[in-house]
């Protein structure tokens, strides 16, 4: 069923299309401008399942930007504080209390102002490849790209359709071509093509540089250094503008967050909200229960401590931290305690312990350095049947574990003998090696989780 359309009205009377579906926590997600349109979103595949994918922990709330959809298309102000009172509107129009706040793109100005201005209503706010004003955006991009911005701009000037459909392909991606056709079919139904170009002139004019240090809210900025319509670097300076910010890059180059690895993208926001509930008290392992352990440790740890100093170390602990949390929630992984330069976590399946360290090794691996400085973790894994005492897990199958992790170096996966033998047949690459541990010397399995290559003889492979 489509969500129910309402209607809030703005205080200088601009009347405000929105909607609110899901259960749980609210979420308000802002325009993505340019456009607007509740009702051919919805209709949009990516972004509907993008939506409800949200909405089964949460209610999602949205709304048309005036000017655009099925708003008011004949506001006197479209100022960036009277988009702010649009936000205010649709709060007061579904009584909402607290809630977080998800910004893309051009809205990034209106979610900084209006938590700057409302700390009392935000719990957390999300900046995704946005900015708080545009030219700073303009400043840092390379000359290429700069020429490029300017090339399709003067398309306005000669053909306003193309401007159009050639500014979102190169927005949304030259690879995502059908997804940017539909956004073509939305942005023509969203506002007259003849006023686009003003009304993204005014979006690429909000400023919102000086609310910054009064957003002291939590804040995740999110950013995908490939999108050519932005900067890596404008994301770090919104980052060290707000006093409680943190950073998370993702892989991808559209400024579309249901475009490209849509999972990533939904389990660091998830992991990000997660952080305000509750936990409830985990399932203790029946009495004799398998479990899988797996442990982490940044390699080197120390060594960047003393090459970065105490706060961009723990710029770089921080995104590492993010990163593993939202992996282990993916895999169903049970987070068992926080090392401080590690992890370590439980699981009840060899198979999803294993997927869980891949791909946490691969989220690392691909990432953008922080500070200059990419971390490269340590992963270990047993099985075993450990002692459980409240929260914590002991016994020799932890203890081996933890070994098995000190003997791994920086990007590696090993593993003992009972881990492999659980997934035999599952397709996992593993090599054999002899490690020296203390305690004794031990047989592990060092998991290939890059490429195929071929198999010498001293691989073995599962099938």
């Amino acid at each position: 069923m489509d969500p129910a359309i309402h209607y809030a009205t703005a205080s200088d009377g601009v009347s405000i299309a929105c909607t609110m579906f899901g259960s749980g926590p609210p979420v308000l997600i802002l325009p993505i401008l340019p456009m607007s349109h509740l009702q051919l979103e919805w209709e949009m595949p990516g972004m509907r399942e993008f939506l409800e994918a949200v909405a089964r922990k949460r209610t999602v709330v949205r709304f048309d930007a005036r000017g655009l959809g099925l708003s008011d298309h004949a506001p006197v102000d479209r100022s960036l504080d009277a988009h702010v009172l649009d936000m205010e509107a649709v709060v007061e129009r579904f009584q909402l209390d607290r809630f977080a706040i998800f910004a893309a793109s051009y809205s990034g100005p209106m979610g900084i102002r209006y938590a700057a201005r409302h700390p009392e209503k935000v719990m957390r706010l999300m900046l995704w490849c946005t900015h708080a004003f545009h030219s700073d955006v303009v400043a840092q991009l390379p000359h290429q790209l700069d020429q490029q911005r300017r090339a399709v701009n003067d398309l306005a000037g000669v053909d306003r359709d193309l401007f159009i459909r050639t500014y979102l392909h190169r927005a949304i991606g030259w690879q995502e071509g059908e997804l940017a056709n539909q956004f073509v079919e939305v942005a023509r139904k969203t506002i007259d093509p003849m006023e686009f170009v003003e009304a993204l002139a005014g979006h690429a004019a909000f400023d919102a540089r000086a609310d910054l240090p009064g957003v002291t809210v939590p804040t995740l900025v999110l950013h995908r250094p490939a999108f050519i319509g932005s900067n890596v670097e404008v994301a770090r300076q919104l980052v060290a503008a707000m006093p409680n910010a943190r950073l998370a890059l993702l892989d991808g180059e559209s400024v579309v967050p249901f475009s490209g690895d849509t999972r990533r993208t939904l389990a660091v926001i998830e992991s990000y909200l997660d952080e305000d509930q509750v936990p409830a008290p985990p399932a203790e392992p029946a009495a004799g229960s398998l479990r899988v352990i797996l442990f982490t440790d940044i390699e080197a740890h120390s060594a960047m401590v003393q090459l970065l100093g105490d706060d961009r170390a723990r710029d770089i602990l921080r995104a590492v931290e993010q990163t593993t949390r939202a992996i282990l929630r993916e895999f169903g992984g049970s987070e068992t305690k926080a090392l401080g330069d590690g992890f370590l976590a439980s699981f009840g399946s060899a198979q999803q312990a294993l997927r869980c360290a891949i791909a946490l090794q691969r989220a690392l691996e691909s990432a953008e350095p922080i500070h200059g400085y990419a971390p490269r973790i340590r992963v270990g894994l047993n099985a075993g049947e450990p002692i459980t005492e409240g929260e914590g897990l002991f016994g020799e199958s932890v203890d081996l574990a933890a070994r098995i992790t000190a003997a791994a170096a920086g990007g590696e996966v090993l593993t003992a003998p009972v881990v492999r033998e659980l997934v035999a047949g599952k397709g996992f690459r593993f090599a054999e090696r002899a490690m020296c541990l203390p305690g004794g010397d031990l047989r592990v399995w060092e998991v290939r989780w890059r490429e195929p290559r071929p198999i010498r003889e001293t691989e073995t492979q599962t099938v």
